[in-house]
């Protein structure tokens, strides 16, 4: 059986791709009001919702992509989001 195929009016089509790009700008909005840029490796746990022992194992086997200076780690947020969708 063939799949049925239906063709929207072109307002109709514009008026869900105008809603779907305004919520992902708000949803974005709202991620980067909450986080800063850079994140600490506490921050960085809190925002991808695992352990600091999980956190340590990725740093340790290089999954995950950070910086270190001097003693401290630090996240960018946006690899952060790139990374997780690879997971």
């Amino acid at each position: 059986m063939e799949p049925l195929k239906v063709e929207l009016p072109k307002n109709i089509t514009d008026a869900i791709t105008t809603a779907v790009f305004e919520t992902f700008r708000s949803a974005q909005k709202s991620s980067n009001d909450e986080w800063p840029l850079y994140l600490s490796k506490k921050q960085a746990c809190k925002y991808l919702n695992i352990s600091n022992k999980t956190l340590d194992e990725w740093i340790a086997t290089g999954d995950i992509p950070y910086k270190h200076i001097g003693k401290t780690y630090r996240f960018n947020r946006n690899d952060l989001d790139k990374f997780m969708a690879t997971k």
